[in-house]
């Protein structure tokens, strides 16, 4: 009896394996899906794309050509596109420069209908007197309905003169240690107070 129970265990687990062998490759994102009716036909199924993570916040997105590097104390110019998914209200635009950049000129603040399109152009004006990388931070908060507010941050980088001279300076000037595992590291000073 126990032998019977094994040879049939044996048979079904080489019946299996065999069955995965023959087993084509398919695109993952189609099946084959046989029906049980007497005449055969085949459907196939199409999955949805996979899953992906969507930031909170306001649906707005920014989009520019790359700003070409400028000569320090000189005025430069990026043109930013703004697309939102509002079919009404306003949305309002504020850029500022990071440490060492000067963000000016009337569009520096700026509001747009949302009503009037979902795509929108935005002229930002920027200066710096010294050479390097500078970042233009964004605010974008829009308003589809009076009380009802969304932001969403955004950077632009800006090189501003000899930028990758003042960069190799800028990361040389920090203490940087090779840890054990080979990456560098910068080790900073803290105090503590324990009371």
């Amino acid at each position: 009896m126990h032998m019977k129970a094994g040879l049939m265990s044996i048979s079904v687990s080489a019946a299996i394996l065999a069955a995965c062998a023959q087993q084509q490759a398919t695109d993952p994102a189609i099946i084959e899906v046989s029906e049980t009716s007497p005449t055969p036909s085949s459907n196939q199924v199409k999955l949805a794309p996979p899953m992906t993570t969507i930031k909170p916040g306001a649906s707005v997105t920014f989009s520019l050509d790359e700003a070409k590097p400028i000569a320090s104390g000189a005025n430069g110019t990026v043109t930013l596109t703004v697309n939102e998914g509002y079919p009404s209200g306003v949305l309002y635009l504020k850029a500022s420069g990071g440490s060492g950049l000067n963000v000016f000129g009337a569009e520096r603040l700026a509001q747009k209908d949302m009503a009037s399109g979902t795509s929108h152009t935005w002229r930002i004006d920027y200066a710096a007197d010294a050479d390097g990388v500078y970042l233009i931070n964004i605010l974008a908060t829009a308003e589809p309905e009076p009380g009802f507010k969304e932001m969403r941050a955004h950077s632009v980088r800006v090189k501003i003169g000899d930028w990758q001279t003042a960069q190799a300076k800028s990361q040389a000037a920090r203490k940087t240690q090779t840890l054990p595992d080979g990456e560098r590291a910068t080790i900073l000073e803290a105090q503590e107070t324990v009371e």
